[in-house]
């Protein structure tokens, strides 16, 4: 085997398959998303819902960013690279992995 996951390694081939599945995912999500904003619209057009969207928008925040200033993207980070002897290999797979999905 070789190309560029090979020279990265089990780091590099486990985190080039965590960042291709986070791509598919996030892609997934957004469309989820995108349906559901549109649903929602629909239905306060037609007065069947009312929606609070600066109450929407803080709550958004208040997830993204926690009281310490921490983002949900570094949050998620830390966790998949937690413990890992192989964390720049597994960096280097997850961006390649996640460019190709």
């Amino acid at each position: 085997m070789s190309g560029p996951l090979a020279a990265l390694g089990f780091g590099g081939m486990i985190g080039a398959a965590v960042g291709y599945t986070a791509k598919k995912t996030i892609k997934l999500a957004a469309i989820l998303v995108g349906l559901a904003f549109v649903l929602v619209q629909v239905l306060v057009y037609f007065g069947m819902l009312h929606v609070d969207w600066s109450h929407v928008e803080a709550a958004g925040h208040e997830i993204w960013v926690d009281p310490h200033g921490v983002t949900l993207a570094q949050r998620a980070w830390s966790v998949l690279t937690a413990n890992l002897p192989f964390g720049g290999g597994f960096a280097a797979g997850f961006a390649i992995g996640f460019k190709l999905g």
